[in-house]
């Protein structure tokens, strides 16, 4: 009650753009970053910054190349890291972040370092050494998430310090959920069926029912039975199903 009361009076005083959610810019957080500014993700439950990552560094430019050709990456390159902390998993995120600094052109993702308190130190100081000793088209991008309570905060003051925080809260309201599916695809996923009538108008079906089922999630129990974090991910896989429905099948 509360919450619609402030939001109620912010929008009114201040305007509706200071209480609507804004797809976050990464790419701008990017230009700002370095080897010696990593990008932390401060996650909220539902939020997974993993396709964000993917789509800003497939498209980059190679300025130093004489055909300006796409530096590529991505995982199936092998210029893009990306793995979850946790089972021992530790040895493998230093290997990689000692070649990843090495060969330049890597993107590496350290995700759920909240999992791993006593490796912390030891990312600090990979952090600090490979600042100054690492290629200029290094970056690192980290994420963890939210602290429940201040006496829980185990992220040490030197990684957060030297960092681009962002934090991205699920959309509140059916308006914000949908404008959030729909933004989380480009022109080319557009235009990525023959079929193009049928699959944007089944897309927005998808978006709009995936709004839907997102929005349930703050009811809690009377929402869903079981809470499932249903992300960006998930759509992604219905769009590219849905796509090689249309290719294959005549009739819909």
């Amino acid at each position: 009650m509360f919450f619609h009361m402030y939001r109620n009076f912010v929008e009114e005083k201040l305007g509706s753009r200071y209480v609507e959610s804004r797809r976050m810019d990464l790419a701008k957080s990017y230009e700002e970053s370095s080897p010696a500014t990593p990008v932390f993700f401060i996650l909220s439950p539902g939020v997974d910054p993993l396709e964000d990552i993917e789509t800003l560094a497939k498209p980059l430019i190679c300025f130093w190349c004489k055909d300006h050709s796409t530096l590529g990456f991505t995982i199936a390159s092998g210029r893009f890291h990306n793995f979850s902390l946790g089972q021992g998993q530790e040895m493998v995120a230093e290997e990689a972040l000692e070649k990843a600094a090495r060969h330049g052109h890597w993107v590496l993702q350290v995700s759920n370092i909240h999992l791993v308190a006593k490796w912390l130190g030891t990312l600090e100081k990979l952090l600090e050494q490979y600042s100054e000793e690492s290629h200029p088209d290094f970056h690192v991008f980290i994420s963890a998430e939210l602290a429940p309570t201040p006496e829980e905060h185990i992220i040490p003051q030197g990684i957060l310090q030297n960092s681009i925080k962002i934090t991205s809260e699920p959309p509140t309201g059916m308006l914000a959920n949908l404008h959030a599916a729909l933004y989380s695809f480009d022109q080319d996923t557009l235009e990525l069926c023959t079929r193009e009538r049928e699959f944007k108008s089944i897309l927005f079906s998808l978006c709009y029912f995936h709004a839907c089922v997102a929005g349930r999630l703050k009811f809690g129990p009377q929402g869903w039975n079981g809470r499932y974090p249903l992300g960006a991910r998930d759509l992604a896989v219905c769009i590219t199903v849905l796509c090689s429905y249309l290719e294959t099948h005549t009739k819909v």
